[in-house]
């Protein structure tokens, strides 16, 4: 009982001394404590604030305030500052009546780590042999551990640092080292990246380390940030087990690094199981260089990884190495650290070779690919059996290989794409390939021209130049045997065979041979979306029947409207022909029209909108000339003509007709004759009966034309008469003419006029 009552006693006793052992002043001992500091340390040292005994921390002298400067040849920023200090005496040196330093604690400080420009770091001083038999253990908790190089601050810094450093017993023995600590950065918020932690031995003479360093399950998108300052995609956690041993300049490492959880890597282990690598490598602590390689039993890859200057200037690449390794989740990885690629891109296969990466460079290497599919959502795959890839500078550069599309095509395929702007040049050259395969590939498509085709063949070469704001076809290719719904024909447009020059959005045909329905014809064609008629069409064709050409043409010329359209006498134009705008020439060998046969046929074409029209029309009529200009206007239900022209030259009464006028009618078909009408004038020469020349006046009625003649002048050997004729009920034609003193009758047809007799009674009269 009485023992009891001693050990609380002595407990009390002590818990009161250590309570109020802060509150007593120790500031006589202050002078004493510096000197002490900067004998163990080899640094001034300056006592800012006040200083107390100290039991529960020590025992001790605690100072508050300390500021460790630094030697003025390796930097000019104190070594530390330190919130508290507590200097616990060495024992052995109070048995021999002095004041000695065996220990030293940190508390809340900053500890500046400084490599001069000679290349020598500040704790290389405190450890070295002329101060190393008087230096205490170092203890420090909760602090931050800063690297300068010079006046120069590195990025990375250490946060939460405890550290526990032992001086050794002897000379020849080594400092225990033993810490655990937060890697972060000074340009990212005061987080932690990731925790690790190191113990075993310094030894000093000749310097070499010996120890264990564990990185904690850290997650990879911390140590993602603390390497380049940006979160990758790359979701998991890893955790690594070191040993390292040999000299600070050559430090040999061995060890395990384990990745788990790892998002998005289907053929990856599954969560849970882990991705285990051996590691091994080098660290030149003085030099800042480290060296590590990867291998893993689990999948074939092989990864290095490669530092210099890491806390000065970081450099820093990884190399991974593939054998017969899956694409699909490389490219994952190489997108979630950055790269940009199509969207919904996708890649199944082998990899064999290298890619590296390094944070200033970007990725470079070789690959090569072997029975790769590449898919793109709604589109059929394209297979390649064995392709070689380069990266380089931010670029991938598909070398030349053969494709297989879904429809076996083959095609010679190369791309190169750079990673940093998104830029794209893909180039495509087949000897023959079918535009359905074409057309299946959802990302080619939209070649200009080419994705109206229903059906066809192609061949030649394609280009697609690509950037994140623009993108376009560029191209020399010829077509065959190929299909093109045309707006306003009756049916496809079957082209047997083009040449094709495709620039972005411009277009250009050449040696067009096709067939529009019935219509056999050649021709070239152009298209430019910023030319004021964007359409330019050149067509040339041997024979054509007006019929024929009517029956191809019908959706345009007669168009079903609507009941209230139709009520209100409006036409609704549809979109195709509201964007209509086309200049071009006519030419064709033979035009069929009813009876007659037109020859040499040519004019100008110009199409706006509903409007056409047919310019410097020129044909020939047997050994007659015809020309004009010829408008037709499509904007009503049914399609409107207006011809104005002459003819000259043409056989009639065994001698020669000149004409000219205007030639009116609208509808199709027999329409076109029933809506007929026609004004002008003629003259005429060589006839039997004399020379000839009036008006005309042509309409249709009740199925018969009606011609009206006027102003008539008729030149003989007997003089002039003057008169006028007109078509009878029966069809005939009657011309009454008189000189004043004399008068002529002609009775007939247009085709055969005769002069009736003098004195005649028979035959038609002239109608009033």
């Amino acid at each position: 009982m009485r023992a009891f009552k001693f050990i609380s006693a002595a407990v009390v006793l002590i818990l009161l001394v250590g309570i109020a052992a802060p509150y007593i002043p120790a500031t006589a001992y202050a002078p004493r404590l510096r000197a002490s500091l900067e004998r163990a340390l080899g640094r001034q040292v300056e006592i800012r604030g006040p200083v107390n005994f100290s039991l529960f921390k020590g025992p001790g002298i605690s100072a508050e305030g300390v500021v460790i400067h630094e030697n003025p040849s390796l930097g000019f920023e104190p070594i530390a500052y330190v919130d508290e200090m507590i200097v616990g005496p060495s024992f052995w040196s109070l048995l021999h009546g002095r004041f000695g330093i065996g220990s030293i604690r940190l508390e809340d400080a900053t500890i500046n780590l400084t490599k001069s420009p000679v290349g020598v770091w500040d704790f290389a001083s405190i450890v070295n042999r002329s101060v190393m038999s008087t230096a205490p253990a170092i203890h420090v908790r909760r602090g931050r551990i800063n690297f300068n190089f010079g006046d120069t601050q590195s990025v990375f810094y250490l946060l939460q640092t405890d550290v526990d450093i032992t001086p050794p017993a002897s000379r020849t023995g080594g400092w225990k080292v033993s810490g655990e600590a937060q890697a972060a950065r000074t340009d990212k918020p005061a987080l932690g990246l990731g925790t690790f932690t190191v113990k075993g031995n310094w030894w000093v003479d000749p310097e070499r380390v010996d120890l264990d360093v564990r990185l904690e399950r850290t997650l990879l998108g911390e140590l993602a940030v603390l390497m380049s300052g940006q979160a990758g995609g790359v979701h998991g956690t890893i955790t690594s087990r070191l040993h390292l041993a040999g000299p600070i300049n050559g430090i040999g490492i061995l060890g395990r690094l384990t990745v788990e959880d790892v998002h998005r890597w289907d053929l990856l282990p599954s969560k849970g199981q882990g991705w285990p690598l051996d590691l091994r490598g080098r660290l030149d602590l003085t030099g800042q260089q480290l060296e590590l390689q990867a291998t893993s039993t689990v999948v074939p890859i092989t990864t290095r990884f490669r530092a210099s200057s890491y806390l000065s200037h970081p450099h820093w690449a990884v190399t991974m190495t593939w054998n017969r390794f899956p694409i699909a989740p490389i490219l994952q990885l190489a997108t979630d650290m950055g790269a940009h690629f199509p969207p919904k891109l996708g890649l199944n296969g082998t990899i064999d070779g290298a890619i590296g990466y390094s944070g200033g460079g970007g990725f470079e290497g070789e690959l090569v690919l072997h029975d790769t599919a590449l898919t793109i959502p709604d589109s059929p795959a394209i297979r390649f059996e064995q392709v070689h890839v380069m990266v380089d500078h931010g670029k991938i550069w598909l070398a030349p290989a053969l494709v297989h599309t879904a429809e076996q095509d083959e095609a010679r395929l190369e791309a190169i794409y750079s990673m940093d702007d998104g830029t794209l040049d893909l180039s495509i050259a087949t000897a023959g390939m079918n535009l359905e395969s074409l057309r299946a590939q959802v990302s080619l498509a939209a070649v200009p021209w080419l994705e109206q085709m229903n059906s066809g063949q192609w061949s030649g070469e394609l280009h697609y130049h690509a950037m994140p704001d623009n993108a376009g076809w560029s191209g020399d290719l010829q077509l065959t045997d190929a299909q093109v719904a045309v707006p306003g024909f009756a049916g496809p447009l079957q082209i047997e065979s083009a040449h094709v020059a495709i620039d972005r959005a411009r277009v250009s045909v050449d040696r067009l041979t096709a067939q529009a329905g019935k219509i056999a014809f050649t021709g070239d064609y152009r298209y430019d979306p910023e030319a004021a008629r964007p359409h330019r069409l050149h067509v040339r064709a041997p024979h054509v029947n007006a019929a024929d050409l009517e029956a191809e043409l019908m959706p345009t010329l007669r168009r079903s409207t609507s009941l209230f359209a139709r009520a209100f006498s409006r036409s609704t134009l549809p979109a195709w022909l509201r964007e209509r705008k086309l200049d071009g020439s006519v030419q064709i060998g033979e035009l069929e029209l009813a009876d007659s046969h037109l020859n040499n046929v040519r004019a100008r074409l110009t199409w706006d909108l509903a409007r056409v029209e047919f310019a410097g029309l020129e044909a020939r009529l047997d050994r007659a000339t015809i020309a004009g200009t010829l408008k037709v206007e499509l904007a009503g239900p049914r399609p409107s003509y207006q011809l104005t022209g002459s003819v000259k030259a043409l056989d009639w009464q065994s001698g020669k007709l000149d004409a000219e006028g205007t030639l009116e009618t609208f509808g199709t078909g027999e329409q076109l004759l029933a809506n007929l009408k026609s004004d002008g004038t003629f003259t005429s020469s060589g006839m039997d009966f004399g020379a000839l020349a009036g008006g005309y006046s042509l309409a249709w009625a009740q199925n018969l034309p009606r011609l009206r003649l006027s102003d008539l002048s008729l030149r003989t050997d007997d003089g002039t008469y003057i008169g006028s004729g007109a078509t009878q009920p029966d069809g005939h034609l009657v011309i009454s003419l008189s000189s004043g003193s004399k008068e002529m009758r002609m009775t007939g047809t247009v085709a055969a006029l005769k002069v009736d007799e003098p004195g005649a009674t028979t035959g038609p009269r002239l109608a009033p």
